[in-house]
């Protein structure tokens, strides 16, 4: 695969190349609506010239905060044509939540979807950055522009504002274990690459049908699904929610050939009560976004007759790193090879790398490598070593260069292919009145891959109910991130220096499910 000219660094080119060459084709599908590629670009180039008279420039941060509709994807690429920088947000996200991803990004404009805009309005008081509040919708207030005037009043854009590979062209907010999330600066050049390269492995094209139910705002299905798709002139049907019925019905009636999933979304389509089902168009089945275990993979395509075929990947890595091979060559257990133009190795503690077979900590270079964590330096600098990404991911390589993952180095808790940091959820709940200290980890789920856990010590004379705290969490986080499980201890394992000792609170678990 090439990737050298400035074109080929830039998704807007590519997503033109396609509407030249597919102008009259169905790019999306949502419900009963078409859009072909060439209303597609046509309604992009409308957005952002009227995102450039609303006074966005190039480097300028725009949030997004839409589902799976067609508006993402025109809101996406309407924002990189004008070399501003898109900030996809969580849909699930609440007010406090959106106020400091707005914040710390200074984004000057927010584009969502009606139904968010009474957490958004919460969100903006106190920001003197975003002025702009761009609603999809007819439940408009004051001050708030609609979406679909400001596109239908605008003439079309022609030329795209001039951006280099090595400029920024998306923040994604990964979490981490400590603090709170980090904005993960990926370039022009990130994202066409890897787009490239997904097109590359899967090989999609005009005649495939690609199911768009991983969310955009998520970097597996913003890359994966939408570019990879969209630059290769592909149909994607749009699906704003997972619900198992749902996904066979789009599955059978659309002739899905292409369908991107994550564990959990496999684990409710096994657990669904269907009798018959017909996957016979599905070509390819990719998995990614958590670790696939080996015996729902085996179930999966028992009961469906299609073959999975699984990746790796992460929010700094734009996001894929790895597949299995298609076809020949798939390795059960592993996350594949390499994709052509990125390098992994396993290192041990000091960096040396380790001999096939050996665990260590799985580090990566190459095109898909974020720039660095937004206004985090010394954070950049702890990941990035040398042009190497370290992951904080612990594998290793065999022989034939297939990578295992094996486990994660920090406490990450990966719950349906979302990130959930327990700092964030602790620093919650210390809020609550009644909490004194509190503790939280992931445990194993058969559904969502990990749930969370939180074991809490009330403050003297103070009683709370599980439903309780798991209700305060719910009013104030998004929902992926709140308890399902809560404990309640008189103190926390700790140790001499006073640090709350996470691995006994999992040997606790441990032994409770025994």
């Amino acid at each position: 695969m090439r990737v050298n000219s400035v074109r080929e660094n830039n998704l807007n080119y590519l997503i033109l190349n396609s509407t030249r060459q597919y102008a009259s084709n169905i790019a999306l599908s949502f419900g009963s609506d078409s859009v072909s590629y060439q209303h597609l670009y046509e309604t992009i180039c409308r957005l952002a010239q009227g995102l450039h008279q609303l006074g966005i420039r190039k480097g300028d941060r725009v949030a997004v905060m839409l589902p799976n509709i067609p508006q993402f994807p025109i809101s996406y690429y309407a924002i990189l044509k004008i070399g501003a920088i898109c900030v996809p947000i969580n849909i699930m996200s609440k007010a406090k939540e959106i106020h400091y991803l707005l914040g710390d990004s200074e984004s000057k404009a927010i584009i969502l979807w009606e139904s968010f805009l009474p957490e958004v309005i919460k969100a903006v008081a106190g920001l003197d950055s975003c002025n702009h509040i761009i609603t999809l919708g007819e439940k408009l207030v004051d001050d708030v522009i609609n979406l679909t005037e400001l596109i239908a009043s605008s003439s079309a854009l022609d030329e795209a504002v001039p951006v280099l590979p090595e400029d920024t062209a998306v923040i994604l907010y990964t979490a981490g274990t400590t603090g709170y999330s980090k904005g993960a600066e990926l370039t022009h050049r990130n994202l066409s690459f890897n787009a490239l390269a997904c097109a590359e492995i899967a090989k999609p094209g005009p005649s495939d049908v690609i199911l768009g139910v991983l969310p955009f705002y998520h970097s597996f299905g913003q890359t994966v699904v939408m570019n990879a798709g969209l630059i290769s002139g592909a149909r994607i049907v749009l699906l704003s929610n997972f619900e198992p019925d749902a996904v066979f019905k789009v599955i059978k009636d659309e002739e899905v050939t292409i369908f991107a999933s994550v564990p959990t979304m496999l684990r409710m389509l096994l657990d669904a009560s269907v009798d018959k089902v017909d996957f016979s168009s599905i070509k390819y089945c990719l998995c990614g976004g958590a670790k696939l275990e080996t015996s729902l993979m085996q179930a999966f395509e028992e009961k469906f007759g299609i073959l999975i075929n699984e990746g790796y990947g992460l929010t700094e890595t734009s996001p894929v790193v790895s597949f299995n091979p298609f076809g020949f060559g798939r390795k059960p257990g592993s996350v594949g090879v390499p994709l052509k133009g990125v390098n992994v190795k396993v290192v041990d503690e000091n960096g040396k790398e380790l001999p096939p077979n050996k665990e260590g900590e799985i580090i990566v270079s190459g095109p898909n490598v974020m720039k660095g964590y937004l206004n985090r330096p010394e954070a950049t600098k702890e990941v990035l070593k040398q042009d190497w990404f370290y992951t904080g991911d612990i594998g290793k390589i065999d022989e034939d260069g297939y990578i295992y993952i094996l486990d994660r180095k920090k406490d990450l808790i990966i719950k349906g292919g979302f990130n959930v940091y327990p700092r964030e959820v602790e620093e919650l709940l210390l809020y609550h009145p009644k909490v004194k200290e509190v503790a939280v980890i992931g445990v194993p789920d058969s559904i969502q891959g990990e749930e969370v856990k939180a074991y809490v010590v009330l403050k003297d004379g103070k009683r709370a109910s599980k439903d309780e705290i798991i209700n305060y969490c719910q009013e104030h986080m998004a929902l992926y991130k709140c308890p399902k499980y809560v404990v309640f201890l008189r103190q926390l394992p700790k140790s001499p220096a006073g640090r709350v000792l996470k691995r006994r609170l999992k040997a606790f678990t441990a032994a409770e499910e025994t």
